[in-house]
């Protein structure tokens, strides 16, 4: 499996990085989405219909064991079980305490050169209603000014 990380500065940039991504030929099945906040980060992966790390990724060791780490330790262990090193993993950690959020994207790599083509890519630039993404005013917010919050 191969990963490949963008880290952005809200939530506008993460819908473009997820939006990257599928113009490059990858499904919403193999897009994560990561942040500091777990509100944040499920709040997003609903809006975008991508994907948060969850057991089916980490294993069950690694998810029963994050009950008991601090948030750093448990992002850095969610990024480890997608493949991303220790020592990326804890300078990806820091950007996600400064309020970034990671879009990665988890994939096969040998079969990813041979299934997608010129036919693929133009059929997916044609049907881009398989992507969905909202327009730029319906970005969710989390915290005190988004939804159910007060401000």
């Amino acid at each position: 499996m191969r990963t490949k990380v963008k880290l952005v500065e809200g939530e506008e940039y993460a819908i473009r990085a997820i939006r990257g991504f599928r113009e490059e030929g990858h499904s919403l099945n193999e897009i994560y989405v990561l942040a500091h906040d777990d509100d944040r980060t499920v709040g997003l992966s609903r809006l975008t219909d991508t994907n948060t790390i969850g057991v089916m990724e980490e294993g069950m060791a690694t998810a029963f064991a994050n009950l008991f780490r601090s948030r750093g330790d448990q992002l850095r262990a969610k990024m480890e079980s997608l493949g991303i090193s220790a020592l990326e993993a804890e300078r990806y950690e820091k950007e996600l305490d400064k309020g970034r959020i990671m879009v990665l994207v988890w994939y096969e790599d040998d079969t990813r050169t041979f299934e997608r083509t010129d036919e693929d890519l133009a059929r997916r630039r044609e049907h881009p209603e398989d992507v969905a993404i909202p327009p730029m005013g319906g970005i969710y917010m989390s915290g005190p000014g988004g939804p159910g919050g007060t401000v």
